[in-house]
């Protein structure tokens, strides 16, 4: 079972990405890094057709390599897009899929397990947003 949990780093609103109270475990056995901000939440709602589709296909679509442009979205902040076929660990190559996020100056990647969590919370990380974005 997936949950977030709400913390505060550099004095900035961030969510941890939970799996049964643990942190997750990304696909090569590291704990997933601080959790991700407001922006970082954006660009997932944003994406959420893209993560959907990478998580529904087991890795396989969308296809490798290929740069997918998401216009403004509903939080109007424009970004890529990208499927790897595998990511790099330190010195260890690690051959599993992951998507990357990024606009000029933020980015996130993930794999499958992450992806779960943020197709099963997308309410949660929307309610996140509302309740801390003081721009909106």
């Amino acid at each position: 079972m997936y949950s977030f949990e709400e913390n505060i780093y550099k004095g900035h609103p961030i969510l941890r990405l939970l799996r049964d109270g643990e942190s997750v475990l990304d696909e090569a056995g590291f704990i997933i890094g601080p959790g991700f901000g407001i922006k970082k939440a954006k660009m997932i709602i944003n994406t959420m057709a893209q993560i959907e589709i990478f998580f529904n296909s087991n890795g396989a679509k969308p296809p490798n390599d290929i740069e997918i442009y998401i216009d403004q979205g509903k939080y109007n902040i424009p970004c890529y897009c990208r499927k790897y076929i595998n990511f790099k660990r330190g010195d260890t190559i690690i051959e599993k899929p992951y998507l990357k996020i990024w606009n000029n100056d933020k980015s996130i990647g993930f794999g499958l397990v992450k992806a779960e969590g943020l197709i099963t919370l997308k309410n949660e990380i929307e309610d996140f947003i509302r309740k801390n974005d003081n721009r909106m």
